[in-house]
């Protein structure tokens, strides 16, 4: 499917699909983040979603297409975490078997959170290499389906009708920020909301070291690495994937903003404790964004209405933002 077929007829048919197996997730508001972010906030809590993040929603997309169609008798994937429980969530909910590549370097809490919904785990090397030859392999064994956890269109689609719920819940709304990694997200939420109400700015926030502004204009990725050494552990992936990436260079290559480890700290310290919300580190990575830019100069969404994706709550227990 090309960019410019991609949108939101596929998004809005993805929400009715996906509608018994979400949830429609609550907006939070804080006076107090407000004031810092010299705006109107308000936060799409995903960190309350089934299995604690918005990957559910792609994940259940896929596999109840999957089903319908009748072409899958299982699931393979590879994820360091919420990718891998929402397949083991839409697995489970439609009664299929589902076995998850994990890297070693992944949080505990995440892959107990994929065993307690019926997935298999096995281990390999924290390098996307590793994953993807590892998940083939497995898919190839077993006789299952491949579900991407980011580079496919059905995903991107289930990703995005968290747009059309927050402009159901915020229809005055004047800027969207929220975290990219493989670009699942950013690319579904940049398309539903460029081609039904264009005039909503979406900004797209980074670790530093991502790049993805110069890689958007045609430029080069880093060939050292293949992931980020970020605390943000839910978009270490370096690389946007080939589905999202014309999505993302149509709608958003002027609206990148990249952020410190001490500014994902900060932000989710923030949501911690002025929001009460216990988010996990990629939660709070839009947020340095837009605190970033509420502290520069010329700052364009002073007094504006701007929605913050928390994006996920799965972190351990023993994690704390400092």
């Amino acid at each position: 499917m090309a960019a410019t077929d991609f949108g939101a007829k596929h998004i809005l048919a993805a929400a009715e699909r996906i509608r018994p197996y979400v949830k429609n997730t609550p907006i939070f508001t804080s006076e107090n983040l407000n004031a810092l972010g010299k705006c109107r906030l308000f936060f799409k809590a995903e960190h309350l979603q089934k299995t604690g993040s918005f990957k559910a929603r792609g994940a259940c997309n896929a596999v109840q297409i999957l089903v319908e169609n009748g072409q899958t008798s299982g699931v393979v994937t590879h994820s360091s975490g919420n990718h891998g429980q929402g397949l083991s969530y839409a697995a489970k909910a439609a009664g299929i078997p589902c076995t998850v590549v994990v890297p070693k370097n992944a949080p505990p809490s995440k892959l107990e959170g994929m065993r307690a919904y019926g997935a298999e785990i096995v281990l390999c090397e924290p390098t996307m290499k590793s994953r993807v030859e590892t998940s083939n392999k497995v898919a190839k064994d077993l006789n299952r389906t491949i579900v991407p956890p980011f580079d496919d269109h059905i995903i991107m689609a289930g990703q995005g009708t968290i747009a059309v719920e927050m402009l159901e819940q915020l229809p005055e709304l004047d800027a969207v920020f929220l975290a990219v990694g493989g670009g699942g997200l950013a690319s579904g939420v940049a398309a539903y909301i460029k081609q039904t109400k264009p005039e909503i700015a979406v900004y797209l926030v980074e670790p530093e070291g991502k790049g993805l502004q110069r890689y958007l204009d045609g430029g080069h990725l880093r060939e050292d690495i293949d992931s980020l050494n970020t605390v943000a552990d839910g978009i270490r992936v370096l690389r946007v994937g080939d589905g999202p990436f014309p999505v993302l260079q149509r709608y958003c290559r002027e609206s990148i903003i990249s952020v410190t480890e001490e500014q994902i700290k900060e932000a989710v310290t923030l949501i911690w404790t002025r929001l009460k919300q216990r988010v996990e580190p990629t939660a709070g990575v839009p947020l340095a964004g837009l605190l970033k830019m509420a502290r520069s100069e010329g700052f364009k969404l002073q007094d504006k209405n701007v929605a913050i994706i928390l994006c996920g709550g799965n972190c351990d227990v023993d994690f704390l933002p400092v």
